[in-house]
């Protein structure tokens, strides 16, 4: 036993960096993480139970999805928090966010391609009134005359938040034929020219992308400014005929006023891969369940793209490789702004 003991202490002073990784999404294997650097320890620290004596040696913390809510407070000597995820949101309840911690962040790694083909897939589900077979089918019914179709093409995509998925996302309803509006945070007025979109509005004009747009596609990142920015305004602009496609973060719709648009019949259907409270793991509320216009789908829409998880692994690899240098890391999160 002493000699364990005086192996493992002799392993932690060779070692200049222990990275104590709470990241369930990127597996079981993190032998990756010991042969970055000779100087890294790595300490699996996915589960719970021995979790408070990893994060007690940690000086660097990968964190993936879920979020631990108490991280900082158990971790008294760590320097950096890398989080796997493009947004930041998770970390907005765990108390890194409020401690001196420098976090960084997979920004710009995101599955575009794959979530831009979920709306558009979406967007074909209610237009081609697939959603009204689904329903026939329950009901033992063969009614032609239910179905009310119209074509993407020559119909209007609004996209709230011109990211890398809002970016993809018109790409793609353009190759269908479909116009583009979108709202960008750095837009001050109406008129700036991006590629790929036909008008581009700032974000205090929701209501105008909503009044031109057959679907609405909800592309934005989750900050204290754009919480609940889709409400009961943006619904009572939107045509009988529009449907919402929400793959952000579910606290960006205000879920109530959704639900009551979809009861009034003021717009066509929901297609929601997020949901309001699912970062706490609370389930979705009962009436986005029972109501036949919405599709709610477990956070999958940018499943299938295996790239995904090697640039996670390459930008981590850069990052480490610069925090022992002493380098600027990449990714740095700015939380004034929130991401």
């Amino acid at each position: 036993m002493e000699a364990r003991d005086s192996a493992a202490s002799s392993d932690r002073e060779a070692a200049s960096v222990t990275v104590v990784v709470v990241a369930p999404n990127l597996g079981t294997d993190l032998s990756w993480v010991a042969s970055i650097d000779p100087r890294v320890r790595v300490l699996d620290g996915n589960s719970p139970e021995q979790r408070d004596e990893l994060l007690a040696q940690a000086d660097v913390l990968l964190v993936g999805y879920p979020v631990p809510k108490v991280l900082a407070a158990r971790s008294p000597q760590v320097k950096w928090a890398h989080h796997t995820q493009a947004g930041v949101s998770n970390l907005l309840s765990s108390d890194l966010w409020d401690s001196p911690v420098m976090l960084t962040s997979g920004r710009g790694n995101v599955a575009a391609t794959g979530i831009a083909e979920y709306v558009i897939a979406a967007a074909f589900h209610f237009a081609r009134g697939l959603h009204e077979a689904t329903l026939q089918k329950r009901d033992g019914e063969f009614d032609r005359g239910r179905y009310q179709m119209f074509t993407l093409a020559g119909s209007t995509m609004g996209v709230i938040g011109l990211g890398g998925i809002g970016r993809e996302v018109a790409r793609l309803a353009r190759a269908v034929g479909m116009r583009v509006v979108a709202t960008r945070r750095s837009v001050a007025s109406e008129g700036q020219r991006v590629e790929g979109v036909d008008l581009v509005l700032p974000p205090g004009q929701l209501a105008e992308l909503a009044q031109q747009s057959e679907v609405v596609a909800v592309c934005a990142q989750l900050t204290p400014e754009t919480r609940g920015i889709v409400d009961a305004t943006v619904f009572a602009a939107m045509k009988p005929s529009a449907i919402l496609v929400n793959v952000a973060r579910g606290e960006l719709v205000d879920e109530q006023a959704l639900v009551r648009a979809l009861q009034q019949e003021q717009l066509r259907g929901a297609v929601l891969d997020v949901y309001e409270g699912e970062l706490d793991g609370r389930p979705p509320r009962p009436e986005l369940i029972e109501l036949p216009q919405v599709l709610l789908t477990p956070h999958v829409s940018g499943s299938g793209d295996t790239s995904v998880g090697e640039r996670t692994k390459e930008l981590f690899t850069e990052n480490l490789r610069r925090f022992l240098d002493g380098r600027e890391l990449l990714n740095v999160v700015d939380r004034e702004r929130g991401y």
